[in-house]
C-alpha cells in the first residue's frame, strides 16, 4: 500500500483532478500548464481517486437495480442484464409487465441501429413494451412467428406498432404460430408474403422475445394447444417456450412442434447476435433458467422478483 499523500501533494492532486474531471482539460494540457510530465499527471489522477480526493457517484434510474443486474449477469455469463425494481403496491401481473416492458423499450431503443434487422416475438410483456416504445432506429422489422393470443397482443400487431415508431419496413406473418401438420406449414411457407418474412430470419441481428412458462403454466402458446397435446408435452418435461421452441428444465430442446411451426427455430435463435429475453414475475423464473440453459439469450430484461430467484439457481 503506497504511503498517504502529504498535504502539499494532496493539494497538487486536487488541482490536477479539478482541471481534468471538471474543466475538461487533457493530461497534456495540464502537464504543459503546470510544468509537470504527463506521467506525473496520470499518477496524480490515480492518487486522487485512491485517497478519496475524487469520489465517483454513478446515477441510475430509480427503478433500475444495478447491483442485482450485475449479480445475475455474472451468474449466467450474459452480455447484459436489466433488472427493474417493481414496488410492492404495483406488483400485479399487469404492473410487472408494464415495468418490464418499459425497461425493454429503453434497451431496444439503445441497441437497434438503422443497419439492423429487428426480429420481434410475441407476448403480453412485449405488447407492454410496444406501448412504452417512443423511439427506435429506422430498420427492417420482422415478425419471428405466426399469430397466437388476442388481437391486441399477437406478433402481427407488435410488428405494426414497432415499425410505425421507427418508420422502417415491416415484414409480417399472416399465419398461425402452430398449424395442423407439416404439409400445411410447407404450403403456407411458400406464399409470397410469408416467404418474404421467413427469408429474413437468418438476417436478424437484434431480436426481442418473450419467455413462456409451462411449469408452472403461464404461456399463451401452451393454452392455445389442444388439451391432449398440451398434456403430452407437459409429460415430456417441457418447462418453457420461446416462440414455438420447446425447452426442458435442463435446457434440452424438444423438436415436437418444429415441423409445423411458422416461426424461427432453435438454430436461428442461437445464431442471432443480440437476443433479448423479456420476462417478469416469479412464475417465469424456472422458464427463464431453462431458456438460458439452452444457450439462448445475450440480454435479459426482467424484474427484481424473478432476478432474486435466478441468482440462487
Amino acid at each position: 500500500m503506497p504511503p498517504p499523500l502529504s498535504p502539499g501533494a494532496a493539494i497538487l492532486a486536487a488541482t490536477v483532478a479539478r482541471r481534468f474531471y471538471i474543466d475538461g482539460s487533457t493530461k497534456s494540457e495540464i502537464a504543459d500548464g503546470m510544468g509537470l510530465s504527463r506521467f506525473k499527471v496520470a499518477r496524480l489522477l490515480e492518487q486522487s481517486v485512491r485517497e478519496g480526493i475524487v469520489k465517483f457517484e454513478i446515477a441510475t434510474p430509480d427503478s433500475f437495480n444495478s447491483e442485482l443486474s450485475e449479480i445475475v449477469r455474472k451468474r449466467f455469463g450474459l452480455r447484459r442484464v436489466v433488472v427493474i425494481d417493481v414496488p410492492d403496491e404495483e406488483r400485479t401481473p399487469a404492473g410487472i409487465r408494464q415495468a418490464v416492458g418499459r425497461g425493454a423499450a429503453a434497451v431496444l431503443s439503445d441497441l437497434v441501429s438503422e443497419t439492423d434487422v429487428l426480429g420481434i416475438g410475441w407476448g403480453r410483456t412485449l405488447s407492454a413494451m410496444s406501448l412504452e416504445l417512443t423511439e427506435i432506429a429506422r430498420c427492417l422489422v420482422v415478425q419471428m412467428g405466426g399469430m397466437v393470443g388476442s388481437v391486441a397482443e399477437n406478433s402481427l400487431e407488435l410488428v405494426r406498432k414497432i415499425s410505425e415508431v421507427g418508420g422502417g419496413q415491416a415484414y409480417p406473418l399472416f399465419v398461425p404460430l402452430v398449424v395442423q401438420d407439416a404439409l400445411t406449414a410447407r404450403s403456407l411457407a411458400g406464399q409470397p408474403g410469408v416467404a418474404a418474412a421467413m427469408k429474413l430470419f437468418d438476417s436478424i441481428t437484434v431480436a426481442a422475445v418473450a419467455v413462456g412458462s409451462w411449469d408452472p403454466p403461464d404461456s399463451q402458446m401452451m393454452a392455445s394447444l389442444p388439451v391432449e397435446e398440451r398434456e403430452a408435452l407437459v409429460g415430456k418435461g417441457v418447462a418453457a417456450e420461446v416462440l414455438a421452441t420447446l425447452i426442458k428444465h435442463d435446457g434440452t430442446v424438444l423438436p415436437d412442434l418444429q415441423d409445423r411451426a411458422m416461426a424461427t427455430g432453435i438454430d436461428v435463435l442461437r445464431g442471432i447476435p443480440e437476443l433479448v429475453l423479456i420476462a417478469g414475475g416469479e412464475s417465469k423464473a424456472e422458464a427463464v433458467h431453462a431458456v438460458i440453459n439452452a444457450g439462448l439469450g445475450t440480454t435479459l430484461v426482467t424484474d427484481n422478483s424473478l432476478a432474486e430467484l435466478l441468482r440462487t439457481m
